[in-house]
C-alpha cells in the first residue's frame, strides 16, 4: 500500500500543473486580502480562497478519474487481488495530498501573521487549528472524492459542469445567498455553514466549532466513502449492499443528531429599545423578591431552556411580565396552581390565582439570536428573563435590585463571565439590577468586558469615544451623567442599554441615540 501511495505521489510531482495552481492560491490567499490578515481570528475570512482550493481538488478528483479511464485501469486491475488495496491507496493518497496542502496553506497563512504582525498566541493556534481541520482540510478531502465520482459515474465534459454546479451548492457560498434551506443545505455544505452569521449578527461563534461540525462531518464521510465503494464494487453484491445500507445510515444522521451544525437567524440584530403594543394594558404592580433559575443550554444552534422561581407578592389579581417574544412560556403556576399565560407580543399576561407565592415558569427559546451553540450573551438589561415591563423600558430609571440564584449544569462553567458571585461550579448568585451571564470569547480588564476579537486597545478608543459624548452632551444641556462603573461590550442587539451598575454597549458603532434617550431623556427635543 505505501508503495502505490508513493508511486502517486510521485506522479504528482511530476504534474507540475497542480503544484503551481496549489501554490498560486496560497499565495493569492496572502497576497490579496494581506491587510485585513492582522491575527488568526481573520482566517474564517479566507472562505473564498478555501472554495477555489476546494474546486481545484474536485478538478484533479476528476482528472485522476479521467486518466484511469482513459488507461483502462479499472479492467486491468478487477481480475487482480490488488483491486481493492488500489483503491484504499488511492484514498489514503488523497487524504495524504489534503492534509499536505492543508498543511502549507495554514502555516503560510500563521507565518504571514506572526512575522508581520508578531501577536499569535498559543490559544490563537489551537482554536484556528480545530477550525481549519474542519473547514478546510476535510473539505479538500472531501472535494476530491466527489470530483472523482463525478466523472466516473458520467464521463465527458458534462461532469465538469456537474462538477462545478454541485461544488457551489455545496460550498460556504450558498450558505451566504441560501439557494438551498439552511436546514438542509446545513448538513450539504462542505465547509462552514454559517459563514454570513459569524461576520454579521454571531461573531463569537467565529471559529468555534460546535458539536454539529462533526456530526456533519461524519455524515458527508459515510455519504461519499458509500457512493464510493458503490461505484467502485458495483459487480460486487455483497460491497454494494454493503455501501447502500451504510448510505441509509449516513442519511439518518441529520434526522436523528441531536446536533446541527448551523446556525438560523437574521443577519442583523435588533435595536436596545424594548418594544410593545402601547394599547396593551400593563399591570406593573408587583415586586419580585428573589429569582431561582435552573438553565439548560441545548448546544444546538439557538436552543436555551430554563425555569425560574420568582418569589413575588401582588397588589392585583392581573401581572404583566416582560419577555421578549423569542421566549416561548412552555408552562405557568401559582403556588402549584397552574396559569394559562397570555402572549401578546413582548408581554406575558398571567391571571393569578393569589396575590402572594411563587411562580413558576418553564421558558425555552430556538430562535434568540444573542444564544448560539457555543455562546451566549443573557444581559441583565434585556428581557430575556420575566421581568417588570417598567423596567425593561427603562432600566436605568426603573430598575430594582433583587436576589438571584442561577444554577447550571454547563458543559463550559469556566468560560462563564457574570456580574454575580460565583461560590461554586454550578452556581451563580447575587443581589443586582438583573442577571448577565457571558458565555463564550470574552475578555475581562478592570470594569470593562469585552469579546476577544476585539482588542484592548479597539475598546480603549472606542470607550473614550464613548465617553466623550458624554462630555459633549454635558456641556451641551449643562448635566453631569456619566457612565455607569461597569461596562460591557456585547453583540445583542444595535446601540446601548443601562442600568445603575453597568452599561451595555455594541461594540461597532457609538450609541448616541440611546445615550441620549437612557441619560438624557428630558433632553431630547432640544436637540
Amino acid at each position: 500500500m505505501l508503495k502505490m501511495i508513493g508511486m502517486e505521489i510521485k506522479q504528482f510531482i511530476r504534474t507540475p500543473l497542480w503544484m503551481a495552481l496549489f501554490a498560486l492560491t496560497i499565495v493569492a490567499a496572502i497576497f490579496l486580502p494581506r491587510s485585513s490578515l492582522t491575527d488568526l481570528s481573520v482566517v474564517p475570512g479566507l472562505v473564498y480562497f478555501m472554495m477555489v482550493m476546494s474546486l481545484l481538488f474536485s478538478i484533479y478528483g476528476a482528472e485522476i478519474a479521467r486518466m484511469e479511464i482513459n488507461n483502462h485501469a479499472e479492467e486491468h486491475l478487477f481480475v487482480t487481488p490488488k483491486y481493492a488495496l488500489y483503491h484504499r491507496s488511492k484514498l489514503l493518497y488523497w487524504l495524504t495530498l489534503s492534509a499536505a496542502i492543508y498543511f502549507l496553506f495554514y502555516i503560510t497563512v500563521m507565518a504571514y501573521i506572526g512575522i508581520t504582525y508578531n501577536n499569535i498566541t498559543k490559544s490563537d493556534i489551537l482554536d484556528s487549528l480545530l477550525y481549519t481541520v474542519l473547514c478546510w482540510f476535510i473539505p479538500f478531502f472531501y472535494s476530491i472524492i466527489l470530483g472523482y465520482l463525478v466523472y466516473r459515474s458520467l464521463p465527458g465534459i458534462y461532469s465538469y459542469l456537474i462538477m462545478i454546479f454541485l461544488w457551489f451548492l455545496t460550498m460556504p457560498y450558498n450558505s451566504m445567498l441560501g439557494f438551498i434551506p439552511q436546514t438542509l443545505g446545513g448538513w450539504l455544505i462542505n465547509g462552514d455553514p454559517n459563514m454570513i452569521l459569524i461576520f454579521s449578527s454571531s461573531p463569537l461563534e467565529s471559529l468555534e466549532i460546535n458539536k454539529g461540525y462533526y456530526f456533519q462531518r461524519a455524515f458527508m464521510f459515510l455519504l461519499l466513502i458509500s457512493a464510493y465503494t458503490l461505484v467502485m464494487y458495483r459487480r460486487d453484491r455483497t460491497k454494494r449492499n454493503l455501501a447502500i445500507a451504510t448510505m441509509v445510515i449516513s442519511l439518518l444522521i441529520p434526522t436523528l443528531s441531536p446536533y446541527v451544525p448551523y446556525i438560523t437567524g437574521s443577519d442583523t440584530l435588533g435595536q436596545a429599545v424594548f418594544q410593545y403594543n402601547d394599547e396593551i394594558q400593563l399591570n406593573t404592580g408587583y415586586k419580585v423578591n428573589q429569582y431561582t433559575f435552573h438553565l439548560n443550554h441545548g448546544e444546538s444552534n439557538h436552543y436555551f431552556r430554563y425555569t425560574v422561581d420568582m418569589d413575588i407578592e401582588s397588589q392585583s389579581d392581573q401581572i404583566s411580565l416582560a419577555l421578549l417574544e423569542d421566549f416561548q412560556v412552555l408552562s405557568a403556576s401559582l403556588n402549584e396552581r397552574p396559569i394559562v399565560p397570555t402572549r401578546l407580543g413582548n408581554v406575558v399576561q398571567l391571571e393569578l390565582p393569589e396575590r402572594i407565592g411563587t411562580l413558576h415558569l418553564e421558558v425555552e427559546t430556538r430562535t434568540y439570536q444573542a444564544i448560539g451553540p457555543t455562546t451566549l450573551q443573557l444581559i441583565a438589561t434585556s428581557a430575556w428573563y420575566p421581568m417588570n415591563p417598567l423596567e425593561a423600558m427603562d432600566p436605568y430609571s426603573q430598575g430594582v435590585k433583587e436576589k438571584y440564584e442561577i444554577y447550571w449544569d454547563s458543559a463550559k462553567p469556566n468560560r462563564i463571565l457574570s456580574n454575580l458571585a460565583h461560590p461554586s461550579e454550578n452556581l451563580w448568585t447575587g443581589v443586582a439590577f438583573g442577571p448577565t451571564l457571558l458565555m463564550g470569547e470574552f475578555e475581562h480588564e478592570g470594569h470593562l468586558v469585552f469579546p476577544r476579537y476585539k482588542t484592548l486597545d479597539r475598546i480603549q478608543r472606542i470607550q473614550q469615544g464613548v465617553e466623550d459624548i458624554f462630555k459633549d452632551n454635558n456641556k451641551k444641556y449643562a448635566a453631569s451623567a456619566q457612565l455607569p462603573p461597569n461596562v460591557y461590550y456585547v453583540t445583542t442587539f444595535y446601540g446601548m442599554q443601562a442600568n445603575p451598575d453597568e452599561a451595555y454597549i455594541y461594540p461597532n458603532i457609538y450609541p448616541n441615540e440611546d445615550i441620549l434617550r437612557v441619560f438624557y431623556p428630558q433632553k431630547k427635543g432640544e436637540r
